[in-house]
């Protein structure tokens, strides 16, 4: 009987004793080494801004607000060409304001002043979005190419049926998030969804770094392809696009060297071509068919917001503008 009322309490009591145990014990699991975090994405009308206002707090030496806006307002009273032909500069009540107007192509004067690169022609200004050259020639050249369904297959080439102007709405519509996991052994996994693009758009995702580039003086926001080349994903029929990569490093974390990822800056593509390590073609002289005469053509350097458009940004370890 005794042995009996000893088994009864060993058998009430040992669970409860192993539970506080584990209860204090390290946890030793896979689990407990694992640093998750979950990132969302912000719209963006060009690095670190959304009409004209900072997005995210910048860590020094850098301005705290520093920013480029790299679109502008479709400005249907912009001469064929000149000086005066340009989008409308985007100002911070546009977006409440002028939410139903179409962006287009533009170029910010302060950021090519920074990278030290010309000024594109103005005929590669204020273009609508499915406006923008394309390459469309063996040798290079690049033209507007005609919507999907408006000619007789096989020549020109077509933009496909959902290559359409974007508003301002449209395009600070994007919503996403990314997931991160960073392991004990230094490595980490992400994923990134994104919602709301065009159907079937090109998108890059771009880390920028704060760091001192090969040759430069000090440090400075540098994009690099993050995960590798090729960092491409394109947007599906329903406009969602996934990205995932398994990383060297935790992104979250500032390198030994000091090297910090600030943020994910997310490309759209919108004369429909990569550039491999690098968001944009570099600035070299490129022929196009003259728009306002489809028999002449005339040379120009690219630059961001003619070729690449920022469309959303992911903070690593910056935090949002105060």
């Amino acid at each position: 009987m005794l042995s009996v009322n000893i088994k009864r309490k060993l058998s009430m009591h040992v669970p409860v004793i192993l539970l506080a145990a584990m209860t204090v014990l390290p946890a030793t699991s896979i689990a407990s080494d694992v640093r998750t975090w979950v990132k969302k994405l912000h719209p963006t009308t060009g690095f670190n801004t959304d009409c004209d206002t900072p997005v995210f707090s910048l860590p020094a030496p850098l301005p705290a607000d520093l920013h480029f806006d790299v679109i502008g307002l479709y400005n249907p009273d912009a001469p064929a060409q000149g000086k005066m032909r340009d989008a409308l500069t985007l100002q911070q009540s546009d977006c409440e304001t002028s939410l139903g107007t179409h962006i287009a192509t533009t170029s910010n004067l302060d950021l090519l002043a920074i990278l030290g690169a010309p000024e594109p022609d103005s005929r590669l200004k204020n273009l609508r979005t499915h406006e923008i050259p394309k390459i469309a020639a063996p040798d290079g050249t690049r033209f507007t190419l005609p919507p999907a369904g408006s000619v007789t297959p096989p020549f020109p080439p077509t933009n496909t049926a959902t290559n359409q102007p974007l508003t301002l709405g449209e395009f600070r519509g994007v919503k996403g998030k990314m997931k991160v996991k960073c392991y004990a052994d230094g490595t980490a996994h992400v994923k990134i969804k994104l919602r709301n693009y065009q159907p079937h758009e090109l998108l890059t995702i771009w880390a920028i770094w704060l760091t001192t580039p090969p040759g430069a003086a000090g440090p400075a926001p540098v994009p690099l392809p993050f995960g590798g080349v090729p960092n491409v994903t394109v947007a599906n029929k329903h406009g969602v696009a996934r990205f995932t990569r398994t990383l060297s490093y935790c992104p979250m974390d500032t390198l030994p060297t000091g090297e910090q990822l600030l943020m994910l800056d997310i490309a759209s593509h919108v004369d429909g071509n990569v550039y491999g390590a690098v968001p944009g073609t570099p600035p070299t002289e490129t022929t196009f068919v003259d728009p306002n005469d489809p028999s002449a053509t005339f040379t120009s350097p690219l630059s961001e917001g003619i070729v690449t458009l920022t469309r959303g940004a992911i903070p690593m370890t910056v935090e949002l503008m105060p």
